[in-house]
């Protein structure tokens, strides 16, 4: 009889798990994971699905595959990927080969890499990375080289696989040629003046405009940062970095852009601090439709 009534429990206890796993809800379903479009003032960008918006928490860095069906984060210094399928989108998993730390992770267009940079200490070296997708997950990292040796901090991709990035005091993109990145090119931007002038750039997918972050003028101590938008124009120039105004930038730190594949949307880091740290910072990934920042050329 006690035999018998085990049995019977744990043959309640399978169906019990399987039943979760049949009823359960996916964690997110449709097109950037469900959400409602913004409009012209940021939003918090899937708040209690990817930004943890309570105190001390953080997540920075978004950035989703060219055809929308896989998004790449940063939370609480670990590299995070979530994919959408026919059930929904998956629960968001830890990239485990990338190293802990890293700054400014970002997706490839076919979501088959995942770039990020690496400062080594106490050397304080940077270092361009990247990790790919095989048939047994993602591979160890590897470093891209020149023309990326001396790029630090923030950077993104555009959909032709050219990089964009900084050197200190200077922009630069590599074009994407022959299946690798040969040299680097100046980009002619003109800065704003002033220490973390032009960091970070967010390009569109086409390159026809970049947004970075700078140092906002007047800011107390020099410390809080706005996003500036430069186009490019048919010769080839950029037009100087013009701020984003109050819909987007505030008295915190706005930084880290990047560009939906449609252009419709800039996704970006607003933090209460530079630090990340759990018990000082609090930070969220946010959205913003770009119809109203760009000339409709440039849409």
């Amino acid at each position: 009889m006690e035999q018998t009534t085990k049995i019977i429990v744990w043959l309640l206890v399978f169906w019990a798990v399987g039943s979760m796993q049949v009823f359960a809800k996916p964690f997110a379903k449709g097109p950037y994971l469900g959400q409602t479009p913004p409009g012209p003032v940021a939003q918090v960008f899937a708040p209690g699905l990817i930004s943890n918006t309570r105190p001390h928490q953080w997540e920075t860095w978004g950035s989703f595959s060219a055809d929308g069906n896989t998004f790449c984060f940063y939370r609480n210094w670990y590299v995070y990927i979530t994919e959408n399928t026919d059930q929904g989108w998956t629960a968001p998993q830890i990239v485990k080969s990338i190293p802990y730390k890293v700054c400014s992770p970002c997706l490839s267009p076919d979501a088959n890499s995942i770039y990020f940079n690496y400062r080594y200490y106490p050397s304080k070296r940077w270092s361009l990375r990247r990790c790919m997708r095989t048939s047994k997950g993602w591979s160890l990292s590897q470093e891209l080289g020149p023309p990326f040796s001396r790029a630090f901090g923030g950077f993104s991709v555009a959909a032709n696989n050219s990089i964009y990035f900084n050197e200190p005091g200077s922009n630069w993109f590599a074009p994407f040629v022959g299946n690798t990145w040969s040299q680097a090119i100046k980009i002619s931007v003109v800065p704003i003046v002033g220490k973390y002038s032009g960091c970070h750039p967010g390009v569109a997918p086409d390159e026809s405009f970049i947004v970075y972050y700078s140092i906002r003028p007047g800011a107390p101590g020099g410390t809080e940062t706005d996003l500036y938008l430069t186009l490019r124009g048919a010769d080839g120039t950029w037009t100087k970095l013009r701020n984003m105004g109050p819909r987007i930038n505030t008295r915190y730190f706005e930084w880290g852009a990047r560009i939906s594949p449609d252009k419709k949307y800039m996704f970006f880091t607003r933090s209460t601090g530079w630090d990340l740290n759990s018990s000082s910072d609090t930070s969220d990934i946010y959205w913003v439709e770009l119809k109203e920042y760009l000339p409709e050329s440039y849409r």
